[in-house]
């Protein structure tokens, strides 16, 4: 090749990159976002609503790992129906300190770093609506989540942080979990600290719920109803308070290729309740020819005393902690109820729970954004079966999570309101601006008794049941 044709094949090489098409502005941006405005209509509970849910959402990922994203729904009475709460605006979702942290609805962080020749960092934290928060093995917390109160929404937080790399030649980590239901301080909170090497873990657990009531004020003249104070809450009296502990030793067994393996032994105590056992194996399969999917399979053996509740803290604890007997309508409610209802502490003080029990269960997850998991937990003692299932997918195209849980009594009439928790969230996008979503669920709530009034900041006879909600509606949103 002569000098000249070189020097005009460069020439040709520069121009074509000079020309090239350059990518869109908003993909040069270092920082994205959105605002985002939906407008619903439908049902909560008995009244129909207008729902309007402004948002402002930030993504930082190609500056740190950290997504952002502001707002909260205000529903609209376009009728108030029988029992009758007064103003258009629903009041009880705007009535404590937590409804309006709730409008921080995510903040989340996940950091993968690398230090030295195999040192590595992960963190993972999430603030907003926590979903699903599992600990360990989940024998004290699985399955919670926060905002499953039809009258309010609660932001909290779920950290989990991990240190690992080599030690003495075998693989070595640290890890710390951290969970607060309720930034407004109203939940559960605590953490889990443990430590592993060559396979073999030691794990130490503290969760506790400081404001746990243990005793109900039953409604002057009703024996059927229990008072609920000006904050549409049951009023309590005398201490307070839900504490637990637990001690963890696992050992995993992996290929690194194409399974885990963890047999896990937890030991629990709760403090003036009991203390309990639970001895399991956790196996999970990686599947697909990228190993992109995974499939897990559960199975534990359970052994307590009279006042041990094995995953105290699960699906039904925000709702439990206040009444632990299942009631869904008025109309249902026994005439002695408020001299039996009790809180879930006092519940499981004053029945018999002891012997042996299980817990199985069944999950999928595949790396594209799917997850799908159902899983069966028995004890001894009333309200001793329960089923949980959820399923999540998050796509381009589409964003779709359930849940349905219900507890009570062998033989699963999961139709049955009384025990049953559900809740549906759908998200297509349909144009770059525009999505349609759905909601739908049968949530708990605090609700007054036949011909009490249940105006607003009003305290009443009531008691904690169930209540429906079905929205359907747009959002427009402008994203840069």
């Amino acid at each position: 090749m002569s000098l000249w044709t070189a020097r005009a094949s460069a020439q040709e090489v520069l121009i074509e990159a000079d020309a090239s098409p350059r990518p869109p502005e908003y993909q040069v941006r270092k920082v994205h976002g959105d605002i985002r405005f939906g407008a619903g209509f439908g049902f909560v509970a008995e009244d129909p609503i207008f729902s309007a849910e402004p948002s402002f959402g930030l993504d930082l990922r190609d500056i740190a790992p950290v997504q952002l994203r502001l707002g909260a729904p205000v529903h609209i009475r376009m009728y108030d129906r029988d029992p009758e709460q007064g103003p258009v605006v629903r009041n009880t979702e705007w009535d404590e300190a937590g409804d309006y942290l709730a409008i921080l609805q995510r903040l989340q962080y996940s950091g993968d770093y690398v230090f030295g020749r195999e040192g590595r960092v992960l963190i993972d934290l999430r603030v907003g609506d926590l979903q699903r928060v599992q600990v360990g093995h989940g024998s004290l917390v699985r399955g919670y989540a926060n905002s499953l109160d039809l009258d309010r929404r609660r932001s909290g937080v779920d950290l989990d942080a991990r240190i690992e790399g080599l030690l003495l030649e075998h693989p070595a980590g640290a890890e710390i979990a951290f969970v607060a239901g309720d930034l407004a301080g109203q939940q559960i909170f605590g953490t889990r600290i443990a430590a592993d090497w060559a396979g073999a873990a030691l794990g130490f657990s503290v969760f506790g719920d400081p404001y746990a009531p243990r005793t109900l004020v039953p409604w002057d003249g009703r024996p059927d109803a229990l008072t609920v104070d000006s904050k549409n809450r049951l009023q309590t009296t005398g201490s307070l308070g839900a504490m637990a502990m637990g001690l963890d030793l696992s050992y995993r067994w992996t290929d690194r290729w194409r399974f885990l393996v963890t047999p896990y032994l937890d030991l629990n105590l709760m403090p003036g309740l009991g203390k309990g056992m639970h001895l399991g194996l956790d196996t999970e399969f990686i599947l697909g020819r990228r190993r992109r999917a995974r499939l897990g399979v559960v199975a534990e053996l359970t052994v307590g005393d009279r006042g041990y509740d094995p995953t105290y803290f699960d699906v039904f604890y925000t709702m439990q902690r206040m009444q632990a007997q299942f009631v869904a309508y008025p109309g249902d409610l026994p005439a002695d109820f408020a001299t039996t209802a009790l809180p879930k502490y006092s519940f499981v003080l004053q029945n018999d729970l002891s012997g042996v029990g299980g817990y199985g269960a069944i999950r999928f997850a595949h790396d594209d954004g799917a997850f799908f998991e159902t899983g069966y937990r028995y004890r001894p003692g009333p309200l001793g079966h329960t089923w949980e299932t959820r399923l999540g997918v998050d796509l381009e195209v589409v964003q779709l999570s359930l849940l349905h849980a219900h507890r009570g009594k062998l033989g699963f009439d999961i139709i049955d309101p009384a025990g049953s928790l559900a809740r549906f969230d759908l998200n297509v996008p349909v144009l770059r601006w525009l999505d349609v979503f759905a909601q739908a669920g049968f949530q708990y709530q605090v609700r007054r008794a036949p011909g009490e009034t249940a105006a607003a900041r009003q305290p009443a006879g009531g008691f904690v049941g169930g209540g429906g909600l079905m929205l359907l509606g747009v959002a427009g949103k402008f994203g840069w």
